[in-house]
């Protein structure tokens, strides 16, 4: 489903949103996890998420205009609903693969969150101009940066 927003701080609370998400499903797979080097994989992965979700609060609480909502009508609110299904969906798929003693695809299945989250934030960025589409922006370097450290651990562990 696409979503137009209005507003820049609907973009970054979401963010905040989908980054919670993310620490949540690092944690669970570090909790799932009985190999060492994929629980060292899985804590660093939560905390990089941790740090985005306290990047994009800064940005949200530096509109002094803006109060958070929690509930949201209509598409939005589905949206938002998507993103949970498809983190749990992830969460499964995780646990499996780990289960099953392959972290590389633990691995792929967050490199393509990363890259799902990239995507929205691109698609997002054109419905903005000026420093909101700047906002948007970091928003996606963040997650450009989370992706390269994704790849480079990729390259690092001995699956």
């Amino acid at each position: 489903m696409k979503e137009n927003f209005y507003n820049i701080n609907d973009v970054i609370e979401a963010a905040v949103r989908i980054e919670r998400s993310g620490v949540d499903l690092y944690l669970k797979l570090f909790d799932c996890s009985k190999v060492p080097a994929a629980r060292d994989v899985f804590n660093f992965l939560a905390a990089e998420e941790e740090k985005h979700t306290g990047v994009f609060r800064k940005l949200l609480e530096s509109s002094a205009d803006y109060a958070p909502r929690f509930k949201y009508p209509g598409e939005y609110e589905q949206y938002l609903e998507g993103i949970a299904s498809r983190m749990t969906d992830a969460v499964k798929k995780s646990a499996m693969a780990i289960e099953a003693g392959n972290i590389e695809d633990a691995i792929k299945i967050a490199v393509e969150l990363e890259n799902m989250s990239i995507e929205f934030y691109s698609d997002v960025k054109k419905q903005f101009e000026g420093a909101n589409a700047e906002i948007v922006q970091q928003i996606i370097n963040e997650e450009k940066g989370h992706l390269a450290k994704l790849e480079a651990i990729k390259g690092d562990i001995k699956f």
